[in-house]
């Protein structure tokens, strides 16, 4: 069960991860700023998602979001999203890869806004 459980998950990732990726460059090469804000709004909104869904399911004691899901949701795009799930479900919190790691992506990908906007 936990095997299709994590391919499951897997798939899922990918195709959300993918479709905010699609949306940002589009909305890049298209010069829209809106369709890269709502690319940015579903990475993000589904990298705190991840952090909520997987809080709920460590209350269950139930099957858990892999921690590289976790992470690379964060990396891809959804660092303040990660970190905002992180800090308002008070989740990975003791986690030090994750103390460090997501408010790294986080800045990261905010110089990377600015010095895009700067283009």
């Amino acid at each position: 069960m936990r095997h299709e459980q994590v391919a499951i998950h897997r798939r899922n990732r990918n195709l959300v991860l993918a479709a905010g990726w699609l949306l940002v460059l589009a909305g890049y090469f298209s010069y829209e700023a809106i369709v890269v804000a709502a690319g940015a709004l579903v990475l993000n909104g589904y990298a705190w998602f991840l952090m909520r869904a997987d809080k709920r399911l460590a209350k269950k004691k139930s099957w858990r979001i892999p921690e590289a899901s976790l992470l690379l949701a964060a990396f891809l795009g959804g660092g303040p999203g990660a970190l905002a799930g992180m800090l308002i479900h008070r989740h990975k919190t003791r986690h030090a890869s994750f103390l460090f790691l997501v408010p790294l992506f986080c800045m990261l990908q905010i110089a990377l806004v600015v010095w895009i906007g700067r283009q």
